[in-house]
């Protein structure tokens, strides 16, 4: 296993750090261990918090506090029964408890892990194709490889960005982590680059581009489902 220095040598100078790991010639499979390694604990983590934030909202929801519902009660509806609707949210079931839960986020935790290798890879290849970045029309590989030894360099972002699931303090480190996640989503244009032997920016452009077409369909389909739910309720 690699240790911290390195991953912070290549985060630190991403164009001489990827392309003397690249020289490595690193195995796809030694690549793919030391990501699930290496982001399996954080991503266990900031699924562990999720779900402390979560459990702490369906509460308040549970209760009925907090603004939303002192919004609902004061513009319910005369039609509308108050107890009725406090006695529906009283109903609720609970949430599972923890020894429940714990080993669906072990599970979870590196099947998320290698569910974003795997889109990235796919959105990487496909942008760098498009630029014309790729030397060789089967180097699919290579962009797993060069995606798995950036996104373990991003696991220094990754814990960082636990400090995003703090009570009450989260939205603040998400502004303040924001160039951050930036800077990390970049760095891999660097070990595409340095994997596959084309310019460093065709490789910057590349994970630009991913992140604009991702962008792009999302609103497309978000779009498209608001349209077809105000179709629906259209008089």
């Amino acid at each position: 296993m690699e240790d911290l220095r390195s991953l912070w040598h290549r985060a630190r100078s991403p164009r001489s750090g990827f392309q003397a790991r690249a020289a490595q010639a690193p195995s796809l499979r030694e690549a793919c261990r030391g990501l699930l390694w290496l982001r399996t604990p954080p991503a266990f983590l900031a699924l562990l918090f999720g779900y402390l934030g979560f459990v702490q909202v369906y509460g308040r929801i549970c209760r009925m506090e907090g603004p939303l519902f002192d919004y609902l009660w004061a513009n319910l509806p005369e039609t509308v029964n108050a107890a009725d609707v406090r006695e529906a949210f009283r109903n609720l079931p609970p949430l599972p408890s923890w020894p429940h839960v714990v080993p669906w986020l072990v599970v979870l935790a590196p099947i998320g892990v290698l569910s974003i290798w795997l889109h990235d890879a796919v959105w990487d290849h496909t942008c760098l194709w498009l630029l014309r970045g790729l030397k060789a029309p089967k180097t699919f590989r290579l962009t797993l490889a060069a995606d798995a030894e950036a996104l373990k360099v991003g696991v220094l972002g990754a814990v960082l960005d636990l400090l995003s699931g703090i009570p009450g303090a989260g939205c603040l480190f998400q502004v303040l982590l924001l160039p951050v996640g930036i800077y990390f989503w970049i760095l891999r244009g660097y070990a595409l680059a340095a994997w596959h032997g084309c310019p460093v920016w065709k490789g910057v452009v590349a994970t630009l581009l991913h992140a604009f077409l991702t962008a792009l369909f999302a609103a497309l389909t978000l779009g498209s489902f608001a349209l077809l739910v105000l179709e629906a309720v259209r008089p």
